[in-house]
C-alpha cells in the first residue's frame, strides 16, 4: 500500500483550485483531498497506475516499510534467537539433578559446576 504525505508536496495553497489547472485524466472528485498542485498530480499518478491512494501522518509510517520489517526479522533471527537458545542450554546445565548433593568447600556448600 502506498502512503502519501502532505509534507512531501509543500504547504497548502489557498489559491489552488482543481478546475483552474490543466485538464485532469482522472475524475476531479478523486482529487478533492489535494491541498496544492503537487498533491493533485501525485494522486493522479497513483490512480493511473491502479494504486489506492491514502494520506498518512508523518509519524511512524517508516516502520511499515519492507526493509524495516526485514531488519526486525534479521535481528530476531541472528541476535535474539541465538541468545535465547544459549540461555536455555545454560539453564538446563545449571539445574541440579535429583538426588545430587552440593559439594562443600570449607564447611560452606558450593554451587554445582
Amino acid at each position: 500500500m502506498v502512503c502519501l504525505f502532505h509534507g512531501d508536496y509543500g504547504p497548502a495553497d489557498p489559491a489552488f483550485n482543481l478546475g483552474s489547472e490543466s485538464t485532469w485524466v482522472v475524475d476531479a472528485n478523486l482529487l478533492k483531498e489535494a491541498r496544492n498542485l503537487g498533491e493533485a498530480e501525485a494522486i493522479q499518478r497513483h490512480l493511473l497506475r491502479g494504486e489506492p491512494v491514502s494520506w498518512c501522518d508523518q509519524g511512524y509510517a517508516w516502520v511499515d516499510q519492507d526493509a524495516v520489517v526485514w531488519l526486525y526479522f534479521a535481528a530476531f533471527l541472528f541476535v535474539i534467537l541465538p541468545y535465547l537458545i544459549v540461555r536455555a542450554k545454560a539453564s538446563t546445565k545449571s539445574v541440579p539433578r535429583r538426588g545430587a548433593r552440593a559439594k562443600s568447600f570449607g564447611g560452606r556448600p558450593r554451587l554445582p559446576q
